[in-house]
């Protein structure tokens, strides 16, 4: 109880911290703090890594360019995923509405836009799935069933009992691929309401139904493919980290927690231009009597 007592109080104090930094502008607190947690982390990963490498460096050095090699490319896909989007182009009814994107400084050749990201769901998918994976652990600890214990081996790619390892990474690809593909706020629907009230629509489609099922049809292929490169990401990662936990003796680089690093980073970045960009906007608002 005293253990659980303390939990609580620090997990509600970091919450408190967290929202902090985000009414201050400086991007999503709980995902800084986590970030800061994981670079710790890769810190001492890379401290043992090079522990371990010391006694043996003329040799050691392919190795460490094959790490920093994919660590890059991890890095450069996770960015791809994070920031890809399709662009529908929108049309405004009035020239007085299409005219304040232009009042904004660095924004006047920009064309107004709905921006459609391949992963609106960032790193939710992958936690998503690893709490699911982790559940039948859980039921075989707790409840001592036989059938949770086998479906727990199955599912763990690192021991030689229950199913082969391409059955894990199989079903961790397409649990992760499935969630990203879902829509429960129906974006569609309030896309259009919201183009309707400021008098906008999209080019070549009637307002309404139309419009519905065009973003539709839009925002299904998207995450489809952003669905496909997020499950891929995450499956290679994945390997990575399972292959070098068991050349380094048990600890590795951490490849899936790269795309919560380049999140936060993006979304810091973010909110630095946003203040960069807030006194010209409020020009620009003001002019109209907004």
């Amino acid at each position: 109880m005293v253990t659980t007592l303390f939990l609580v109080c620090g997990a509600l104090t970091m919450t408190w911290i967290s929202d902090k930094i985000t009414d201050h502008g400086f991007g999503q607190g709980s995902s800084l703090i986590i970030c800061v947690g994981i670079l710790t982390g890769y810190t001492d990963t890379l401290y043992k890594m090079i522990n371990q490498l010391s006694g043996n460096v003329s040799s050691c050095w392919p190795f460490i360019l094959a790490v920093v090699g994919v660590f890059t490319v991890v890095t450069m896909w996770a960015v791809v995923v994070t920031e890809g989007c399709r662009k529908v182009k929108l049309q405004y009814y009035s020239s007085r509405a299409a005219s304040t994107t232009s009042q904004i400084p660095g924004d006047s050749d920009v064309e107004p836009y709905i921006p459609f990201n391949i992963n609106p769901a960032g790193m939710q998918p992958i936690l998503a799935t690893s709490y699911l994976f982790a559940f039948p652990s859980i039921l075989a600890s707790i409840l001592g069933s036989r059938f949770w214990k086998h479906v727990s081996d199955a599912l763990n790619p690192e021991t030689s009992r229950g199913a082969e390892p391409w059955v894990y990474y199989t079903l961790y690809a397409f649990f992760v691929f499935l969630l990203n593909i879902f829509d429960i706020a129906n974006m569609p629907k309030e896309i259009s309401d919201y183009l309707n009230k400021i008098g906008a629509r999209v080019p070549n489609i009637k307002p309404g139904r139309a419009t519905v099922e065009y973003l539709t049809k839009i925002q299904a292929s998207t995450r489809l493919w952003g669905g496909v490169m997020l499950s891929i990401l995450a499956t290679t990662s994945t390997i990575l980290d399972h292959y070098l936990r068991r050349v380094n003796n048990g600890f590795s680089i951490g490849f899936t927690s790269v795309l919560i690093i380049v999140g936060s980073i993006i979304e810091l970045r973010r909110s630095y231009q946003a203040y960069d960009v807030m006194p010209g906007l409020s020009k620009a608002l003001k002019r109209y009597g907004v």
